[in-house]
């Protein structure tokens, strides 16, 4: 049962037994990580396109790692074209990503491989993910619950830290001194 949102950071539910209190970015990123892997294991990545296409100045290096990964960027529902000698312009970009810049930044910055790998990925679905400060409705929280419980790895965020915590009735017990 959802009772609430705490520091607009943790969702609360109570389970009849203990306290869940989960970090709705760190479970957000989870459930945008996975979606996005499965999307591009799938070749059936979600695209926004652009009404017009959004102009990234890039630095000479960020040139030569753009020529190099132009197709993992396609493959990951990035269209980008150049612009100018110095200038990318993005045509769309995964439904999922609400900050094209910093992904394809994120992208560029990485290693001068021709895949994405899972960090960049996780990069990718960080910067996308609902963030701490952000004041969730009861109906938000409903829905990231159900997504997270649909995860294959519900218990952590791409990068290793907790999504969920739970706090036994147990525990509450020994904090209050009634054992």
């Amino acid at each position: 049962k959802y009772i609430g949102n705490l520091l607009r950071t943790y969702l609360l539910f109570d389970t009849g037994h203990s306290l869940l209190i989960i970090d709705q970015h760190a479970a957000q990123e989870r459930i945008t990580f996975e979606i996005l892997r499965k999307q591009i294991e799938s070749s059936k990545v979600e695209i926004q396109n652009m009404l017009t296409p959004l102009l990234l100045k890039l630095s000479p290096q960020e040139l030569i790692l753009w020529e190099e990964t132009k197709e993992t960027l396609e493959k990951v529902g990035f269209e980008t074209s150049l612009y100018d000698r110095e200038t990318l312009a993005i045509h769309s970009h995964p439904q999922l990503i609400t900050q094209p810049e910093t992904s394809v930044r994120n992208i560029l910055a990485g290693e001068q491989t021709a895949r994405l790998d899972p960090e960049k990925l996780a990069r990718m679905a960080c910067r996308s993910s609902v963030m701490a400060g952000f004041n969730m409705n009861k109906e938000q929280a409903l829905y990231q619950r159900e997504a997270l419980l649909k995860a294959q790895d519900p218990f952590t965020c791409p990068h290793g830290r907790p999504t969920v915590v739970e706090v036994s009735q147990e525990s509450l017990r020994k904090q209050f001194l009634r054992t």
